[in-house]
């Protein structure tokens, strides 16, 4: 019983995972996502081929968000294209988006934050627990709050 209700479990979460990914603007081939992982917008999201999502990520991709190629995403990573007006006088109704870009080859860290205009360059690391709040240049290194150089 309990082997069939394991079959049963995989079965339900590559189906989940399925439908989430045929739900994506754009999705490259051999793309792994390790469920749970929520994605708001999914039709506003496009994957390159071979990148690696871990379990409990969160996207939220109604303004865009690009992942190139070869990309790894750690576990409980927040990317937000979506954010609100400081100015506004009320903020929930004051929803603004701007796109994110991950370049291909890039490695997020596990907890790290990239928020909605950030474009990270290609071959870019991202430190576990960073906050990315400007963009990262090609090849670089950024770590901590805010996301800066590795000393």
């Amino acid at each position: 019983m309990q082997r069939l209700v394991r079959r049963l479990d995989r079965w339900l979460i590559e189906q989940r995972r399925a439908t989430l990914m045929s739900q994506f603007a754009a999705c490259g081939e051999n793309v792994s996502i390790q469920m749970p992982v929520v994605i708001n917008h999914a039709d506003h999201l496009r994957v390159g081929a071979r990148v690696s999502i871990n379990a409990f990520v969160h996207i939220w991709a109604l303004g865009g968000v690009t992942i190139g190629d070869d990309t790894l995403i750690a576990s409980h990573v927040a990317i937000t294209s979506l954010t609100h007006d400081p100015h506004a006088e009320l903020f929930s109704a004051s929803s603004q988006t701007r796109p994110v870009v991950i370049g291909r080859n890039v490695w997020i860290g596990t907890h790290a934050v990239i928020l909605p205009g950030v474009t990270i360059g290609d071959g870019a690391i991202i430190g576990a627990g960073a906050v990315v709040t400007k963009d990262v240049a090609p090849r670089t290194v950024v770590v901590g709050v805010p996301a800066a150089l590795r000393p």
